[in-house]
C-alpha cells in the first residue's frame, strides 16, 4: 500500500507542479493580454485625442473663416448703402437743378428740329420761352431732365436714366473717393 500511497503522492505532486506551471503560463498570458490591451487603449486614446484636437482646430478655422466672410459681407453691404445714398443724393440734387442749368442741359443734349420734347411740368413755359422753335409736349411730362422724341424714337435724357446709364462707373468712382479704393 505504501507503493500506492507513494504513487498517489507522486501523481498529486506532478499534478500540482503541472497546475502551477499552467497557472504561471496563464498568469503570463494574462499579463501580456493586459499589457497589449493597455498599449492598444493608450494608442486609441491618443488617436482620439489627436483627432479631437484636429477637429477642434478645423472647427476653429471654419468659425474664423465664417466670421471673416460675415464681416466682409457686412462691410460690403454698408459700403453699398453709402454708395446708394450718395447716388440718391446726386439724383435729388439733379431734380432740384436751377432753371439756367436745366435750360443749358436741354440746349446741349436736344437735337430740336422735328423732335418733340417732354420736359418737367413746372418748366414747360420756361422751356417754350427759351426755345420758341421747339415742339414741347403739354400732355406728357417727366420728373427730371427731358425726353426727346424724334421719328418715333425716344431718347431718354432724364436724370434717372442718365445716372443709371453711368451707375456702374459712378459706383467705382464713389468708392474710390469714399473708401480709397474701388
Amino acid at each position: 500500500m505504501a507503493d500506492i500511497s507513494k504513487l498517489t503522492d507522486r501523481i498529486l505532486s506532478e499534478a500540482n507542479e503541472s497546475a502551477d506551471l499552467i497557472i504561471a503560463q496563464a498568469d503570463e498570458k494574462v499579463k501580456k493580454i493586459e499589457q497589449n490591451s493597455r498599449v492598444q487603449a493608450e494608442a486609441k486614446y491618443k488617436a482620439i485625442v489627436e483627432k479631437g484636437k484636429l477637429d477642434a482646430q478645423n472647427l476653429k478655422e471654419r468659425l474664423k473663416s465664417n466670421a471673416n466672410l460675415k464681416a466682409r459681407d457686412n462691410e460690403l453691404r454698408v459700403k453699398q448703402e453709402v454708395i446708394l445714398r450718395v447716388y440718391e443724393s446726386a439724383l435729388d440734387d439733379l431734380k432740384n437743378i436751377d432753371s439756367e442749368s436745366y435750360l443749358e442741359y436741354i440746349k446741349e443734349k436736344a437735337g430740336f428740329g422735328d423732335s418733340e420734347l417732354i420736359v418737367t411740368k413746372d418748366r414747360v413755359d420756361l422751356v417754350k420761352e427759351k426755345f420758341p422753335e421747339a415742339n414741347i409736349s403739354t400732355e406728357r411730362f417727366v420728373e427730371t431732365g427731358f425726353i426727346e422724341i424724334c421719328g418715333g424714337v425716344e431718347k431718354n435724357y432724364t436724370f434717372d436714366a442718365q445716372l443709371d446709364y453711368i451707375k456702374d462707373d459712378l459706383q467705382g468712382e464713389i468708392a474710390k473717393v469714399l473708401f480709397g479704393r474701388g
